[in-house]
C-alpha cells in the first residue's frame, strides 16, 4: 500500500533564531514556542537545544554566584533539610534553589535531583514518541498482512498522523459527524407539511 518513509531526511519549515539552524521539524521546539510562533509569526523561535544550553549556562552562573556569596559571608548554612528526591540526603540550604527550599521539609528536592529528573523526563518523552511510531509501523505491517482494506486505511492514517505531528508539531484533530447528525435542523428542514399560504 505504501513505501517506507525515511524520516531522517525530512525537513520542516521552522528556523531557530538563536543558533540559526534552518528547516527544522516541529519536534525540535516546545509546544508553547510553536503556539506563540503561530499566533505571532514575527516572533523568533528557540529550539530545545538552545533552551537547554541557556538553562545550563544560567545554572552555572548561579553556582558561581552562590560560591562567591558563600566565600564572602564565611558563614556555614545552619539550616538543613532532607532531599525528597532520589538521593534522600540531608543537605544545607545552598544545595537547594529558592523555589524548592520554599516547599518545605520533606517536599523539596536538591539541585542535582531536579536536573536529573528534567533529563530523565526529556529522554522519556523522546522514547515515548519513537515507541508510538514503531508501534504504528508494526500495526501497518500487520494490517497489510491481513489484506483488510479498512484495517489498512486505519493503520496508515494513524501512522501518517504521528509522522505529521513529528514534522509540524501539531496534533491531529479528529473530525466528528457534526452537531446533530441526522434529524431536524433548527430551521424546520424536516419532512412534513409546508406553510399554507
Amino acid at each position: 500500500m505504501s513505501t517506507p518513509v525515511i524520516t531522517s531526511k525530512w525537513a520542516g519549515t521552522f528556523d531557530c533564531g538563536t543558533c540559526r539552524r534552518k528547516r527544522l521539524m516541529g519536534e525540535e521546539f516546545s509546544k508553547k514556542a510553536l503556539e506563540r510562533h503561530r499566533q505571532d509569526a514575527g516572533s523568533p523561535l528557540k529550539c530545545k537545544q538552545c533552551v537547554a544550553a541557556a538553562e545550563q549556562a544560567e545554572r552555572e552562573k548561579a553556582a558561581v554566584r552562590r560560591k562567591n556569596t558563600a566565600d564572602n559571608n564565611d558563614e556555614s548554612d545552619d539550616e538543613t533539610r532532607k532531599c525528597a528526591g532520589k538521593c534522600s540526603r540531608v543537605l544545607s540550604k545552598s544545595a537547594f534553589n529558592r523555589n524548592q527550599w520554599s516547599k518545605g521539609d520533606g517536599k523539596c528536592r536538591c539541585r542535582e535531583c531536579v536536573e536529573q529528573s528534567v533529563q530523565e523526563e526529556s529522554a522519556q518523552q523522546s522514547k515515548s514518541k519513537d515507541d508510538k511510531i514503531a508501534a504504528a509501523r508494526k500495526k501497518v505491517k500487520d494490517a497489510n498482512a491481513t489484506g483488510n482494506a479498512h484495517k489498512i486505511v486505519v493503520a496508515e492514517s494513524e501512522l501518517a498522523a504521528l509522522e505529521a505531528e513529528q514534522v509540524t508539531g501539531l496534533k491531529p484533530v479528529k473530525l466528528s459527524a457534526g452537531r446533530g447528525g441526522r434529524g431536524r435542523s433548527k430551521f424546520g428542514g424536516g419532512r412534513g407539511r409546508g406553510i399554507k399560504r
